[in-house]
């Protein structure tokens, strides 16, 4: 009788613990705006549109985010692009969309400039553009300008791609700001 109770007991537990024990929650839905980038001022226009979307996509990974497919994205947001990054239009894309999150970003300018008046030549680096995004759940608008200014040695640049790593690193920075919920304009 106790190998039969053992045995049931046995049983029970597996089957309990395969059981998810508390409700799932619903991924967030998030709409990612096209990059829009000034092709006059921007020389990898191309290299920095992936580098975009590796992220973003990175960023947003299905368990938690359920991002929303290039169809409906390309119903909602005009052709053109979008003519102004304020709450208002945000909010009117995720309602269009159904979406929680609404992510979008523009690059103005992207240039270093060789500085060899010194020792050791340095490049300047300069990055401008703006990102926003909108949280429905929360109701949070988050909107940052972006102004990046280095210097480095131009030996380094030879090494690395500055332009790429101050991209990366201002996006990533951006989009945990806006999803930990601080809000700036």
């Amino acid at each position: 009788m106790k190998r039969i109770f053992a045995f049931v007991f046995a049983v029970l537990a597996v089957l309990f613990l395969q059981a998810p024990c508390s409700g799932t929650a619903e991924a967030a839905r998030v709409i990612v705006a096209p990059i829009e980038i000034n092709d006059d001022k921007v020389a990898r226009a191309s290299d920095f549109n992936n580098y975009y979307w590796d992220i973003m996509i990175d960023k947003f990974r299905y368990p938690e985010y359920d991002l929303i497919d290039e169809a409906k994205t390309e119903a909602v947001i005009p052709f053109d692009g979008l003519k102004a990054y304020d709450q208002k239009t945000l909010a009117d894309i995720c309602n269009k969309s159904d979406a929680e999150i609404v992510v979008a970003m523009r690059l103005d300018d992207v240039h270093g400039k060789v500085d060899r008046a010194r020792r050791n030549p340095r490049t300047k680096c300069y990055m401008k553009g703006l990102f926003a995004g909108y949280n429905r759940l929360t109701g949070k608008y988050y909107c940052k300008k972006i102004n990046y200014n280095n210097e480095m040695e131009t030996a380094l640049t030879l090494k690395n791609d500055w332009q790429q790593n101050a991209f990366a690193s201002t996006l990533k920075r951006c989009l945990n700001q806006m999803l930990e919920g601080k809000e700036k304009e």
